[in-house]
Order: C-alpha cells, then sequence, then structure tokens
C-alpha cells in the first residue's frame, strides 16, 4: 500500500466516524506556529576591533598599568558592581550601558603574543579548532546562514589577518558591503520565495484527497468534512501569513563607495553594520562576526588624523589625542551597530526589538596597542541576549572583575588586575553554553559563572 492510498484510507475512516479534529485556530494552526514565531532565539554578534583599547594609559609601559580608557572604575577592591565609572573609550557606549555587562581580567592566548593575536583572538588557545562564531553558526544556523563574517576595511591592504576560522583554515571576510548585501540577500529571496510557495501549497495533497472524500459522503458527514476544509485553508492561509514578506528584507539601497578609501571609511562602517543587522532581522542568520579592520591597521580614520593611521595612534606615536580619538572611533562604531540592531523587530518575536535578543560581544585582538600585549582584555557584552545576560538588576549595567575564577597566571599582569587571569577561550566556552552547546577546545574550556543565567 502506498503512501497516497494510505492518507486516503485515512482520511476517509476518521471521517466515516465524525473524529476529526478541527484543523485550524485550536488545532494544526497552533500546532504549527508554536515555536515557529513566538519563541525566542538567540543571536550572538562579535564585533572585533583592532590593536586594542587602550585599556593602559598613555604613561603605561611594559605590560601596562591598567588604569587606561576602556576598563570601567569601581571603588576599591570591589569585583562586582552596578557602580561603576565609565572611561573615556568606554563611554562611548554609555547609550547602552543599562544592558551591559563589562568583564575584567582576561586574557588572550599567552598573554604577550602582540599581532599575532589575530590568529586565536575568538578561538582556542592553541590555535587549531574552529572561531566561536563557526561554532555558534553550526548550532544555530539561521533561514540560509550559518556565521556571516563582514569585514569593514579588514586586510583591504591586502594583508589578510582575519580573526575568523573554520578548523585550521582562516575565513576571509566580505570587505564591500553592497556585495554582502547581494550575496546575503539574493539566496534568501529565493529561499523565501521558495519557502512561501511551498507553504502555501504544502496541502494541495490532502486537500485533493478530502475532495475526492466529499464524493463518498452525503448528509451529516459531508458538512462535518466541509467544515474541516475550510479548517485546512485556514491553515494554509495563517501558514502563509507567518512569513515575513519578501520585501521585508528588501529594505537596504547601499551606494557603492571604494572601499579602500579612507574619505569613506564612515560610510562603509555603516553600510557594514545596516547589512548585519537587516539580515538578523529577517532571519537569514543568528550568527555574524564583525571584523573592523585588521591589527596593525594601516587606513587613516580621517575623522581622527589624516597623517597617522590607526595603528600608529595605538602606538601613542601621534600624541595622546589621536590615541584616544582612535579608540574612541571604534567605540562609536560598535555603539552604532547597537543603534541599527534596535531599530528592527525580532524575527521570531515580532513584539520585541531585535536587541532584545541580540548579544553584542565587543573584543579586540590585543590589549593595549603600545605595549602589544593581551592581558587584561577588552571584554564587553551587550544586548537583551533573551534575558540570558547577566547584568544586573539595578538596570545600571554591571562590572564583573573574574579573576577569581582564574586558569591562567603571565608573569607581569598588572597593578590593577594582578597575574592571574582567565583564558579568553573559557569565555567562548561559556558563550556556547549559554547557547545550548559547547567548544571542542583542549585545556581548561569550563565556563565562567556569573556572566549568564543559565550557565
Amino acid at each position: 500500500m502506498n503512501v497516497l492510498t494510505s492518507r486516503r484510507r485515512f482520511l476517509m475512516g476518521l471521517a466515516a466516524a465524525g473524529v476529526v479534529l478541527p484543523l485550524s485556530s485550536s488545532g494544526l494552526v497552533r500546532m504549527a506556529l508554536a515555536g515557529e514565531k513566538q519563541q525566542a532565539k538567540l543571536k550572538v554578534v562579535f564585533f572585533v576591533v583592532p590593536d586594542g583599547l587602550a585599556v593602559d594609559s598613555i604613561t603605561g609601559g611594559g605590560f601596562g598599568d591598567g588604569k587606561g580608557l576602556w576598563h570601567p572604575t569601581v571603588t576599591g577592591s570591589v569585583t562586582d558592581t552596578p557602580d561603576f565609572q565609565l572611561g573615556d573609550v568606554s563611554q562611548e557606549l554609555a547609550a547602552y550601558r543599562d544592558q551591559s555587562l563589562y568583564i575584567r581580567g582576561t586574557m588572550s592566548g599567552v598573554g604577550n603574543a602582540g599581532h599575532n593575536g589575530w590568529m586565536n583572538i575568538l578561538r582556542d588557545k592553541g590555535q587549531s579548532m574552529s572561531s566561536i562564531d563557526v561554532l555558534l553558526g553550526d548550532h544555530m544556523p539561521g533561514t540560509s546562514q550559518r556565521a556571516v563574517f563582514a569585514g569593514p576595511h579588514a586586510g583591504t591592504d591586502g594583508t589578510p589577518w582575519y580573526v575568523s576560522w573554520k578548523d585550521a583554515s582562516i575565513r576571509t571576510p566580505q570587505q564591500d558591503p553592497v556585495l554582502l548585501y547581494e550575496s546575503l540577500f539574493g539566496v534568501t529571496n529565493s529561499a523565501v520565495r521558495e519557502h512561501q510557495v511551498r507553504s502555501k501549497h504544502a496541502f494541495d495533497p490532502i486537500l485533493t484527497d478530502i475532495q475526492e472524500v466529499k464524493g463518498l459522503l452525503a448528509g451529516a458527514q459531508r458538512q462535518k468534512l466541509d467544515t474541516h476544509l475550510d479548517s485546512v485553508e485556514q491553515v494554509i492561509a495563517d501558514l502563509d501569513d507567518s512569513l515575513p514578506p519578501i520585501s521585508e528584507c528588501q529594505t537596504l539601497s547601499l551606494e557603492n563607495h571604494p572601499i579602500t578609501s579612507a574619505t569613506f571609511r564612515n560610510e562603509v562602517q555603516h553600510a557594514h553594520s545596516q547589512v548585519v543587522a537587516t539580515a538578523l532581522s529577517c532571519g537569514i542568520t543568528r550568527v555574524a562576526t564583525i571584523q573592523v579592520g585588521r591589527s596593525a591597521e594601516s587606513l587613516n580614520i580621517l575623522d581622527v588624523s589624516s597623517t597617522k593611521n590607526p595603528h600608529d595612534c595605538a602606538h601613542r606615536y601621534a600624541g595622546e589625542e589621536a590615541w584616544r580619538g582612535s579608540r574612541q572611533w571604534y567605540a562609536k562604531k560598535a555603539k552604532e551597530f547597537m543603534d541599527e540592531l534596535a531599530k528592527f523587530s525580532d524575527p521570531d518575536v515580532p513584539t520585541d526589538s531585535l536587541l532584545k535578543h541580540t548579544l553584542v560581544v565587543v573584543t579586540s585582538e590585543m590589549a593595549d596597542g603600545a605595549p602589544e600585549h593581551t592581558i587584561d582584555m577588552p571584554l564587553l557584552l551587550m544586548g537583551g541576549a533573551s534575558g540570558l545576560l547577566n547584568t544586573g538588576t539595578t538596570g545600571k549595567g554591571r562590572y564583573l572583575n573574574v579573576t577569581s575564577q582564574f586558569d591562567e597566571s603571565h608573569h607581569s599582569g598588572n597593578p590593577v588586575i594582578g597575574q592571574k587571569l582567565v583564558g579568553m577561550q573559557r569565555i567562548w566556552a561559556t558563550i556556547a553554553a549559554a547557547a545550548g552547546t559547547t567548544v571542542p577546545y583542549g585545556g581548561n574550556a569550563s565556563p565562567v559563572t556569573g556572566i549568564f543565567t543559565n550557565v
């Protein structure tokens, strides 16, 4: 007996027995849509800036003094508090302080790898496994993309120092936001259109069967079947209504700017933020990495200096104003990306903001660009994260020193944080655990407690 015959006999049997349940509002529609819409799905974005965020003061030498422009300051030796003061650089993100967790006391790699930190910042200390964005993308894919990799000005000078990895192979980001948009939305529009057509016609065989059954029935039994036919048609309509219109994923009109030109640096950066935020809002992807420039970045930030590149500014060669201004520019770009997320509704819970279900991780491949160390890393977790991120209960955000959970020791450290630190791969293990998966990293990959409500 083939499947079609079995289905027909099944329907006929139900109809004859008068036991077919209504399929619309209290039946199949609710079953079909439960969990498809209105069920929160975490999204994660890694926002990686180059050459550190000035965690040391301009007079700090060696491995730094930990009194710079990024880390919040607190009173005394408190380790967990909503009462903190933002630095000159982190102040650029003050608008999102209430949904921010500033983590202090981490170390990337061996602590003094300098610009080679790009090789392990998002992955294992041994530099042999996939980066956290790829691992999360495999675990929580979108409708057509896993881990989107945007690279505004990353490697546009021909130096491919990229932070995302698939196993031992480096991934190349899309540097042009227009091409990124076309690559994402060209594929997705076809997929959405196919989904809409498929959902519309998925019940066609059932409708045909019911029409055939109707010819065998009369009276009350036929009237019951007519009611069920109406219910099936309502299911089709409800399923179609549950899909976002294709036009919702075609809202951007991007200009073509030369991506290697400092003149259009702000425009290109903004376009990348728009594309990634829009892709998240459409459900195309749930994981993305935005790598802003590359380590030892060479493309000038004209808002800061027309004569010194950001790498020189990080080294303080251009003086204190350019040093501070270049780091503030990167923080502003992270804030602008948050602004883009805040503009959209969530694709899975349309009554919520996209930001309510997104976790944004801001970091760099090094802590400070002058001593070029990777101890006491800049690390900020922001966003609603579907209620998973522990930002405290006061509505003022949270500062957390994690050194009590240390697994690494560095011979230097700094006067503020000391020598005992948490390896960054454990932060990625913690984010993975919050998302319901694990990392395959060797060494200590145990999650850090206190960061998420479910870990």
